[in-house]
């Protein structure tokens, strides 16, 4: 790209690029200026201003209406993550304007709410008196995609090969290693493979499971270790993203899940549930922390990675 086509395209102000949204999802420049608030013409003028900027055709024009070129697909992917962006620097704004605490957005694994989270949130909110935590749990694979649209400002969780080191805005994410996890099987104490010393995946292959929502790192995990071994992978009658309530769910007996083995070893001291004997053996991705590569590592994010550091060690 020649320094003049830079220029052009540092010219252009996110209302242009608002406009895309809007003629996607309305099909028209009427429409779309309508719901912007400017004229037809001036939309127009918008959006010509656009394609010239960046030597692209965006829309094909026809008597249906306009329809969106594949370029439009990955443009309008980063025109989100910079809406998102704008609208955390207006609420941070806000919160000064009226002396109201500064909003951290965290994503974590449910997981680690039970071991390492409580405390870390504890000292941060000690340590920064100014911060307001929103705390999200779900999966990794959730958890990331908001990341990536600019909606959480860091996450607590795994990254995998399948997700990569991109995010869906293409600026790659940052990370911090924070411990190593396995994951183990676990059924009730009166299920009859309890009592099995010897057990193979195809013990387990007709048995009727509890697991997270497919694209989960630990469904994954599950799928491929059964695909690996030869074996079609179990269909669950109950899907659960809470390994909590997929514990409590296969103590009532007849189940079988997968999770955390410091949860299950954690359960099985003081509830009706055993870690069957058979090892996993498809690597899980470690814990970690994750940014994204344009947030600074400072103020409540640094707060959280030094205290985080402090509780794995």
């Amino acid at each position: 790209m020649d320094q003049f086509s830079s220029f052009r395209i540092s010219q252009l102000r996110f209302r242009n690029l608002r406009l895309l949204q809007l003629i996607q999802e309305c099909g028209s420049v009427r429409k779309a200026a309508e719901r912007l608030h400017v004229t037809q013409p001036a939309a127009s003028a918008m959006l010509r201003e656009i394609e010239q900027a960046l030597g692209l055709t965006l829309f094909v024009r026809s008597r249906s209406g306009m329809t969106p070129t594949p370029a439009v697909k990955t443009l309008l992917r980063r025109v989100q993550v910079i809406g998102n962006e704008l609208s955390a620097i207006e609420a941070e704004a806000i919160a000064l304007a009226t002396r109201s605490r500064e909003l951290f957005r965290v994503g974590v694994l449910p997981r680690s709410m039970q071991n390492i989270m409580p405390g870390v949130l504890a000292r941060v909110v000690q340590q920064n008196k100014g911060v307001e935590i929103s705390l999200t749990e779900a999966t990794s694979d959730v958890l990331l995609d908001a990341l990536a649209r600019g909606e959480l400002d860091c996450v607590v969780g795994r990254l995998t090969t399948r997700e990569g080191r991109q995010s869906a805005g293409g600026n790659p994410f940052l990370l911090e290693t924070l411990y190593e996890e396995g994951m183990c099987v676990v059924v009730a104490r009166e299920h009859l493979l309890a009592k099995r010393k010897k057990l193979t995946l195809t013990d387990l292959s007709n048995c009727n499971w509890v697991l997270p929502p497919p694209g989960s790192v630990t469904r994954n995990l599950l799928v491929d270790e059964f695909l690996h071994a030869g074996l079609m992978p179990p269909s669950p009658v109950i899907q659960s993203s809470s390994f909590l309530s997929n514990l409590s769910l296969v103590e009532q007996g007849g189940l079988v899940t997968i999770s955390p083995i410091s949860a299950a070893r954690k359960y099985q001291q003081f509830r009706g549930i055993k870690i069957l004997n058979i090892t996993l053996s498809m690597p899980l991705p470690p814990i970690s922390l994750i940014w994204g590569q344009t947030r600074a590592m400072e103020g409540t994010l640094q707060i959280i990675r030094d205290e985080l550091r402090i509780q794995v060690q």
